[in-house]
Formats: C-alpha cells, sequence, structure tokens
C-alpha cells in the first residue's frame, strides 16, 4: 500500500518540477547585411501583454568570445547582447526586451521572446530594429519573426533577412 502512495507522489510532482524548471537564457541579435525595413512599424502596443525583463534577473553573458568575432570587419554589427535567468513553464510569461533610449512608445532595438518547455523548448520571437526621424518619430522598422525549437545547452542561429539571432537556453 505505501508503495503505491509514493507512485502516485512522484508521479503528481513530476510535472510540477518540470514546469518550474530553471533556464539561464542568452541571446545576441545582430545585423549581417543591409537594413531590409518590413512594410509596416513596429506596432505601439509591441509589448502590452509582455513582462519586461526584470533587472535582477539578468545575469552576465556568457558568450562574449562570440560576440567579440561578430566586427564589422567581418560584416557584422551586434545590436543587443543579453543574459538573464528565467523559470520555464507552459504559462511563462513573454518577455519584453528593450535597448537604447526611448522615443515615444519605441526603442531603437526591442523585441519579444517566449520559452516554452518540451523535449525541444518552443521558443516564439519578434525583434525590431527602429529607426527614428529627427524629432523622434519612427520611420522604419526592421522585423525578426521566428518560431524555432531549441535543444537546452546548444547555441542555436536563426537567419532572417538582414539580421540574424544566436541564442542559448541551459539549464540551471
Amino acid at each position: 500500500m505505501p508503495l503505491r502512495y509514493l507512485v502516485l507522489l512522484l508521479t503528481l510532482l513530476a510535472p510540477q518540477a518540470h514546469a518550474e524548471a530553471l533556464y539561464r537564457v542568452e541571446l545576441i541579435l545582430f545585423r549581417h547585411a543591409p537594413p531590409l525595413e518590413a512594410s509596416q512599424h513596429a506596432p505601439y502596443n509591441w509589448a502590452d501583454s509582455a513582462q519586461v525583463l526584470d533587472r535582477r534577473a539578468e545575469r552576465q553573458p556568457a558568450l562574449e568570445h562570440v560576440a567579440a568575432r561578430l566586427t564589422p570587419d567581418q560584416g557584422y554589427q551586434v545590436l543587443l547582447q543579453r543574459a538573464w535567468q528565467q523559470a520555464v513553464s507552459e504559462d511563462a510569461p513573454t518577455i519584453a526586451l528593450h535597448q537604447g533610449q526611448r522615443h515615444f512608445e519605441h526603442y531603437p532595438i526591442q523585441g519579444l521572446l517566449r520559452v516554452r518547455p518540451g523535449r525541444y523548448m518552443q521558443t516564439d520571437m519578434t525583434f525590431w530594429v527602429n529607426r527614428f526621424g529627427e524629432y523622434g518619430q519612427l520611420l522604419a522598422s526592421e522585423r525578426l519573426t521566428q518560431r524555432v525549437r531549441l535543444v537546452p545547452g546548444r547555441l542555436t542561429y536563426i537567419d532572417h533577412d538582414s539580421l540574424g539571432l544566436l541564442i542559448e537556453l541551459k539549464p540551471l
């Protein structure tokens, strides 16, 4: 009889342990070709349903050696590099990232990233690289949108028009 309760307890706790797995997320967004602007600007409400990345969750980037090789001499320009720690679950929030000085509702670099668990981590991402006018008005946007499956612990390259993204998820 006690063995049956132990099996039941383990069955109930196993999904919770997997559902709340803690990961280190690191990404590098870079340009590898002349800008290819999207036909539509980044939406004004781009981060409405997202949670802005908490500064306390940010970590020192571990892929500095990779970013250092993305030099202008090689035809690259690093636009954003961030690392943070987050719990990954089915109901984990979408994370909003941004860099640069805010112009009204937009930043020069802004993006959304959502990670869901599984054998392969399901990742939905949208990043915008925005260009502003003399008075701060949004003139044009480049957009990278992808849904990819990531293998934890493996650096993954995502190619999209004039932009590229390197992303790595590591279990903690």
